[in-house]
């Protein structure tokens, strides 16, 4: 073959690999948009169908009973879910990677190898074919789902030691308030204690203080100089301040001789 047949065949083969991703990506592109009006069509007929059954409960005999509420109220949550999935698929659609997939229909590799890249959820383009002129087969797509099924291990493993941590230093921060809140109520304890037998004292001394200057002024306690009767009496007719008499009897009583001075 001469060197001019060669250009040309590479020439043809080039012109055929455009010609097939040109095709390719109008194909996603018409995919996509026939997606697209089709899930809205499929909305609006949800719509009016929901809009019709509004006022279903009040065309029909026994609409508002609890029953048929029952029933209503289900088939409207269904058209709710339908209208999410709908929702759902068409950001799947839109999010699709054509260029990806575009490059994964050009990967060289087994209809065995594309089939277990599908189900593994395995990227073509990122596996390395080991077969014949790097053809990608099946075992090279088990490898690559292995590694990373590797990589999600040790990344949940690293993300469950943390929690980990985190709940321990979580439990310790717990265990120190707590002790700290049982030292604060021994402490206020012990203060409340202290306090209570200060007042104690201090109620017991004055009451000791009070008896001795009641004692030391011949007192009974009842504010009044300690006397016989007959030396009250005495007191009363001469009309003498007891409490300005030092009484000579026991403990300080005083007595008639005390009053009468003889």
């Amino acid at each position: 073959m001469t060197e001019r047949q060669t250009e040309a065949l590479e020439k043809l083969n080039q012109g055929i690999q455009e010609s097939r991703r040109e095709v390719q990506q109008r194909t996603m592109n018409l995919a996509q948009d026939y997606f697209e009006e089709s899930a809205e069509a499929l909305k609006q007929q949800i719509k009016e169908n929901r809009a019709t059954l509004d006022s279903l409960p009040d065309q029909v005999p026994g609409g508002r009973e609890e029953a048929f509420q029952t029933l209503f109220q289900e088939l409207m949550e269904n058209y709710s879910a339908i209208e999410e999935s709908i929702d759902e698929a068409q950001k799947s659609v839109t999010d699709l990677d054509t260029d990806q997939i575009r490059r994964q229909g050009e990967v060289e590799a087994t209809d065995a190898a594309r089939r277990e890249a599908k189900e593994r959820g395995v990227d073509l383009t990122k596996v390395e074919g080991t077969g014949s002129d790097g053809r990608i087969i099946v075992s090279d797509v088990v490898e690559a789902a292995e590694a990373m099924e590797e990589e999600d291990g040790a990344a949940s493993q690293a993300a469950q030691e943390a929690q980990d941590a985190a709940g321990q230093a979580a439990g310790q921060a717990q265990q120190v308030a707590g002790q700290a809140t049982d030292q604060a109520g021994q402490v206020a304890s012990q203060a409340q204690d202290a306090a209570s037998g200060a007042a104690q004292q201090a109620q017991d001394t004055a009451g000791q203080a009070a008896g001795q200057g009641q004692q030391a002024a011949g007192g009974d306690g009842s504010g009044e100089p300690r006397a016989t009767n007959a030396a009250k009496r005495k007191a009363e007719q001469m009309g003498i301040d007891l409490s300005s008499i030092q009484g000579s009897g026991s403990g300080g009583l005083i007595t008639i001789r005390d009053v009468t001075g003889s």
